[in-house]
């Protein structure tokens, strides 16, 4: 995982600048370039029908203007490298603005505060950003990193696609990098998916299937990271399914940062059946770093 450029959303201006603290670390360990993008806008249209079109285009430009030079101040004011640019943008569509700017523009990772919460067909900005997977997406939670918490990969070892055997193994490279520079320890997550009703009728053997599970998965995860070691008591292979298993594993551990492949599905089918990194998102309190392929 190269980082060499990165685009950060600023948080509103009432809120703590959590995506630009963790940028301004992220960017000191990899000597990456930063651009800051902050979003204003207000709905002129409440305005009386007859105010004259040059009269709302001046309050949008003193709007701009003023967020502007909040957001310059609060660049300036933060431990990002002199190098960093910033600006200001009047759009409600964030994703939609983010999708078209790293169309034109090159970007390793885009840093953004997370905000979790879903409703039937309301799909929220960070759900867009997973699913148009324009870089590496990190949404950051409220609480800081610290040196002796661990960073958490979750695998999908069942599937034989060669595009998820892939994203393992970008998942695998992108931990090894962030543990190391982060002086963190690393543990795999995978979970053995189940039928709750087969293993009640005691038509399968739980026990005997995650034994071996074990015994073909271990082998196959050391191997993937290569010269790297993990030690075994590091590698959680639990039986459930990921939304449960992943949170559940995260917490026990204290992990500061989850890493997770993610293919997602768009439209509406991703709308009604949402995707294993989504739902494993809503129950999460870490750092979550979203890669796809």
């Amino acid at each position: 995982m190269n980082v060499n450029h990165i685009l950060v959303i600023a948080d509103r201006k009432e809120s703590l600048q959590k995506a630009v603290g963790h940028s301004a670390i992220l960017a000191s360990q990899f000597n990456a370039s930063v651009h800051v993008v902050g979003f204003c806008y207000e709905r002129l249209s409440i305005l009386a029908d007859n105010t004259p079109e040059q009269e709302l285009e001046n309050a949008k430009q003193k709007i701009i203007q003023t967020s502007q030079a909040w957001l310059d101040e609060t660049v300036a004011g933060s431990s990002l490298p002199s190098s960093t640019t910033d600006e200001m943008v009047w759009s409600k569509d964030i994703a939609g603005w983010v999708t078209q700017h790293c169309a034109d523009h090159q970007y390793d990772l885009i840093i953004k505060t997370g905000h979790r919460s879903e409703h039937a067909f309301y799909v929220p900005t960070d759900w867009h950003l997973l699913r148009n997977g324009s870089a590496p997406l990190l949404l950051v939670a409220d609480k800081k990193w610290r040196k002796k918490q661990s960073i958490m990969l979750t695998l999908d070892l069942a599937s034989s696609k060669k595009t998820k055997q892939s994203l393992n193994q970008k998942v695998i490279d992108a931990g090894i990098q962030l543990a190391n520079v982060n002086n963190m320890t690393l543990h795999v997550c995978f979970g053995l998916a189940l039928s709750p009703v087969l293993k009640d009728l005691g038509i399968i053997n739980k026990s005997k299937l995650l034994q071996e599970a074990k015994e073909k998965y271990i082998p196959q995860i050391k191997q993937m990271f290569g010269e790297t070691k993990i030690a075994e008591k590091n590698i959680h292979i639990k039986s459930g399914y990921p939304d449960k298993i992943v949170p559940s594993v995260a917490s026990d551990i204290g992990a500061a940062l989850v890493i997770m492949g993610s293919v997602g599905r768009k439209g509406l089918k991703a709308k009604v059946l949402g995707n294993t990194a989504e739902n494993v998102l809503t129950l999460l309190k870490t750092d979550v770093l979203i890669i796809q392929p």
